[in-house]
């Protein structure tokens, strides 16, 4: 609790009436809110995995540590700020995600090779200076970006694709909406459905969750990684206190300055998709820095299609059908993706 405390501090949240006093109080909870919510991450309060990631990574300045190329790869807004500087000078070093992987190496020691400088691929003083001071003399203008792949999977039919589903396990599986309907069950069986589809039009997919035994988020996420999808889908149900709240909702990867255009466009394509096959409120697309969307070099989306809390959404959820008409038209959004790349 003192380090969520002190970290929450040094960031300029203040976590207690005293400051810190080691007490997870209604003012440290409002406290990590804002954070998450500045942060671009679920809302809701608790210090779960990602959010301690996000905390630890936000603690990072440039040139407080040397940065580099390694196995963990290094993590924060150090690095963050290193890709945000390359891709804006032109050096494209990948999705602005802080975290340095090979893209980010790539395009440093392009920019190292350009400036004269010892091409170690290492962000020390003397890079740190030269990154400055050419970031200090750049025109001003719209700041442009790359989308990871360049914004293309490679692929306009199914033959080839290769696709992971998550079913989320939902709020460590007690997630539950109307008549006690739990999430993780609804998840697991649209991402089934889906997963016929998929296969049945000649694509590879592969579920991170076949039973009631998830596995931690970032380790779920590496396995994910190391199967070199082209598409990653999380999916997922909204649940919220107020029963009247329903509809159907994708998040695509973005943080700060940069967002995945291909992931956003396969949002949207989802979104469209559930409305017009379901009747469902069109709730939009949404760019979120999210742990499933950030981690993978693929497109990632996340897909919400209904509310588990909304009596009509949540009735129907219960039922086979009704996973079945969801997964079609996820399908149906990923279709029109590869079609139209």
């Amino acid at each position: 609790m003192l380090d969520i405390q002190t970290r929450l501090q040094a960031l300029g949240y203040r976590p207690g009436q005293e400051g810190i006093d080691g007490v997870f109080g209604p003012q440290t909870e409002r406290a990590v809110r804002a954070f998450q919510q500045q942060r671009l991450i679920l809302v809701d309060g608790i210090v779960g995995e990602n959010t301690w990631m996000e905390l630890v990574e936000a603690g990072y300045r440039l040139g407080d540590r040397l940065l580099y190329l390694r196995q963990p790869f290094m993590r924060g807004d150090d690095v963050l700020t290193i890709q945000q500087i390359l891709n804006e000078l032109g050096f494209d070093c990948g999705p602005e995600d802080g975290i340095f992987r090979q893209r980010t190496e790539d395009g440093l020691m392009e920019f190292q090779r350009n400036t004269g400088l010892n091409t170690d691929g290492m962000v020390g003083e003397a890079t740190i200076a030269q990154l400055k001071r050419l970031k200090k003399s750049a025109p001003e203008g719209k700041k442009t970006v790359p989308d990871r792949l360049n914004g293309y999977v490679g692929h306009h039919t199914w033959d080839g694709v290769g696709i992971v589903i998550d079913p989320d396990w939902g709020d460590a599986g007690a997630a539950r909406g109307i008549n006690g309907l739990l999430e993780k069950d609804v998840n697991l069986a649209v991402a089934f459905a889906l997963q016929d589809l998929v296969e049945d039009a000649g694509a590879s997919c592969r579920l991170l969750r076949l039973d009631d035994h998830p596995t931690g988020l970032y380790e779920k996420l590496e396995m994910a990684q190391g199967l070199c999808p082209h598409l990653f889908v999380s999916i997922g149900h909204g649940r919220d206190p107020n029963p009247a709240v329903h509809g159907a909702a994708a998040f695509y990867f973005a943080r700060e300055s940069y967002f995945s255009e291909s992931g956003r466009r396969l949002a949207g394509y989802m979104v469209d998709s559930l409305v017009r096959g379901l009747g469902s409120q069109d709730l939009h697309v949404h760019g979120r820095s999210y742990a499933c969307l950030r981690e993978l070099n693929c497109v990632s989306v996340r897909a919400e299609p209904g509310y588990i809390t909304n009596p009509e959404e949540g009735l129907a959820l219960a039922t086979p059908e009704r996973a079945a008409e969801e997964a079609s038209c996820l399908f149906a959004g990923i279709q029109a993706f590869l079609q139209r790349l």
